[in-house]
C-alpha cells in the first residue's frame, strides 16, 4: 500500500529567483529537490495510486526515458507491482545505470522501421497491454499524470508566486505537467499564459520532424493529454538542442544551479518572452537535474 502522498516528501519543491530580465521576473521551481530527483515522482504516484482495480497480477509497463521509469519502478514495488520499464539506446548511460542499480526491469526497444525511437517504445507498450498480461499506464493519454499537477505543481506555484505569476514555461513530453499546472492557473485566473517548448524536430506544435537528443521531451505528434485539452496551451516554442544546453550551462555556471537539458530549454523560452512582455512575473518549471547529461554539457564546456 502506497503512503500518502506528501508522507513521501513529494512537491513542495522550492523556487529561486533570478535577476531580473528586461525588467521581468524570472523564477525557477526547482523539481530536481524532489523526491526521487524530478518532477516525475508527482506523475508516479498518481498514477500507480489510482490504478485499476481490476489489473490483477499484470505487470506494470511503461516507455520511459529514465525519470518516469525509476519514480514508477518505486512506486510499483512500493505497491506490490511488477514493472517493467521500456528504454530505448539513446536513453543516457546515468539514467539507464541508475535503473539497473535501482533493480527495475528494463527492455531496451530496437527502433522500427518508419518510426522514431520514442514511437517504437509507446508501440511495443501497445503491443504488451494488448497481450493482456500487462498493464500500460500511459503517461501520454492519462487523467492521473494530469491530475497530478492540477493538485500539486500547479497550487504550489500560484501560492509561491502569491498569485503574482503571468507565464507559466513547461516542457512537453507527455503533456501532464503542462496541462495539469494550467488547468489550476487558469483556474485561478484566466490572465496567467500557459507556454510550452519543445525540442527542434519535435512535432507536438513544431512542424518540422528532425533528430533531437532524448531529454524527456518532445514527441512525433500531439500526446492525448494536449490533444484534449489543447485550449490550455496559449503559445509554444521550438529549441534547438544546442540553445537549450547552452542555457542549462548558463543556470550552472552563472547562478550555481545544476539544471537538465528540458530546464535550458524552458529557460530559453522564457528570455522569448521576457523580450517581449513587461513587468511580467515568469515562472520555468525545471524538471530535473543536470547529472544524467554531464556528456552532453562536457562537449559544450
Amino acid at each position: 500500500m502506497l503512503k500518502e502522498f506528501y508522507k513521501y516528501e513529494i512537491g513542495n519543491t522550492p523556487i529561486i529567483e533570478l535577476p531580473k530580465i528586461y525588467g521581468n521576473r524570472i523564477i525557477l521551481k526547482l523539481e530536481m529537490k524532489n523526491f526521487l530527483k524530478s518532477i516525475k515522482a508527482r506523475t508516479a504516484y498518481w498514477m500507480i495510486k489510482n490504478l485499476p482495480s481490476d489489473i490483477g497480477s499484470k505487470t506494470i509497463v511503461e516507455s520511459s526515458s529514465g525519470n518516469l521509469g525509476y519514480a514508477l519502478g518505486y512506486f510499483c514495488a512500493e505497491s506490490g507491482h511488477r514493472f517493467l520499464c521500456l528504454i530505448d539506446n539513446s536513453i543516457a548511460e546515468w539514467k539507464r545505470n541508475r535503473l539497473i542499480e535501482a533493480g527495475i526491469e528494463y527492455i531496451c526497444v530496437e527502433q522500427e522501421a518508419g518510426y522514431d525511437l520514442r514511437s517504437s517504445r509507446i508501440r511495443r507498450a501497445k503491443q504488451m497491454m494488448e497481450s493482456g498480461q500487462y498493464y500500460w499506464v500511459n503517461q501520454y493519454d492519462n487523467l492521473f499524470g494530469i491530475m497530478a499537477h492540477e493538485q500539486t505543481t500547479g497550487p504550489e506555484i500560484w501560492e509561491q508566486t502569491a498569485g503574482k505569476i503571468t507565464h507559466c514555461i513547461c516542457a512537453m513530453g507527455s503533456g501532464g505537467t503542462i496541462i495539469g499546472t494550467g488547468r489550476y492557473l487558469k483556474r485561478m485566473s484566466q490572465k496567467v499564459k500557459i507556454v510550452g517548448v519543445e525540442p527542434f524536430g519535435s512535432t507536438i506544435y513544431g512542424t518540422i520532424d528532425a533528430p533531437y537528443i532524448n531529454a524527456g521531451t518532445g514527441l512525433c505528434g500531439k500526446p492525448g493529454n494536449i490533444l484534449r485539452n489543447n485550449e490550455i496551451v496559449d503559445e509554444s516554442f521550438t529549441i534547438q538542442d544546442r540553445e537549450s544546453i547552452e542555457c542549462a550551462i548558463k543556470l550552472q555556471n552563472k547562478f550555481g544551479i545544476n539544471v537538465g537539458i528540458s530546464t535550458g530549454m524552458a529557460y530559453a523560452g522564457a528570455l522569448r518572452i521576457a523580450k517581449k512582455e513587461n513587468n511580467a512575473v515568469i515562472l520555468v518549471v525545471a524538471p530535473d537535474g543536470g547529472e544524467a547529461y554531464e556528456e552532453y554539457f562536457t562537449e559544450f564546456r
